[in-house]
């Protein structure tokens, strides 16, 4: 088995916050309090201000808001992504900016987190971000795979798939990464949920891993997850 699987035990994560509301800023740095593995860094209320700053101070997490007075929260992603690949920057919005959240995703977002997240779940869905997954809603994740799906389906190199994953087991691992749930991914391909987890205990076994996160993490170091757009 390859390495750990999940968040370094000793590593403090920097995050840094581009929101321009500043009780949502509060909110968020007393959630980020509430957890010894992330350290709030800054927080920044325009784009211009965070282009500017984070050169001088990178952080391992940026969570960034779309709606953003002057240049836009996409503008400062698309500024920042290219110039500091190994730091996430995660998009926190309404649902309403579906469409965006998609560009958002193309751009480079390592994944999104939702305005009306209950306070318990939004460390677990940031934590489930830095470890590689996309917690993605339904629809979300169906723009996603369309976009994927006209790309043609020959994204894997064979010699990577080492662990002997069948052509629909490539497929389940990669909806799974995705963030979808059994009965999506039973949707998506007219299939029971039961047969897919049957599909995911095998993924399991052939690739030595106990859970999701595991399998993404393994899965993206072997080059068998293919990339969602925007992801590194």
């Amino acid at each position: 088995m390859e390495g750990s699987f999940s968040l370094k035990e000793n590593k403090v994560y920097s995050v840094s916050i581009v929101e321009d509301n500043d009780h949502t800023s509060r909110n968020i740095q007393s959630l980020l309090l509430q957890d010894p593995q992330f350290q709030f860094s800054n927080r920044y209320e325009t784009a211009d201000a965070a282009i500017q700053s984070f050169s001088k101070e990178p952080v391992d997490i940026v969570i960034l808001d779309i709606g953003l007075p002057g240049k836009s929260g996409l503008e400062c992603l698309r500024a920042l992504k290219p110039n500091f690949p190994e730091s996430k920057f995660v998009v926190y919005t309404v649902f309403e900016d579906e469409d965006k959240i998609v560009d958002a995703i193309r751009s480079g977002a390592s994944g999104y987190l939702l305005k009306d997240t209950p306070p318990d779940l939004f460390l677990a869905e940031l934590k489930v971000i830095v470890l590689g997954g996309a917690p993605l809603t339904p629809r979300i994740a169906d723009k996603i795979i369309r976009e994927l799906s006209m790309r043609n389906s020959g994204f894997i190199d064979p010699e990577a798939n080492s662990v002997g994953l069948t052509d629909r087991e490539l497929q389940i691992l990669n909806f799974v990464a995705l963030g979808m749930t059994f009965p999506d991914i039973a949707d998506e391909l007219d299939i029971s949920s039961h047969t897919v987890s049957r599909h995911v205990e095998k993924i399991y076994k052939k690739m030595e891993v106990h859970s999701k996160s595991e399998a993404i993490i393994r899965g993206r170091r072997m080059g068998i997850i293919r990339n969602v757009p925007g992801y590194p």
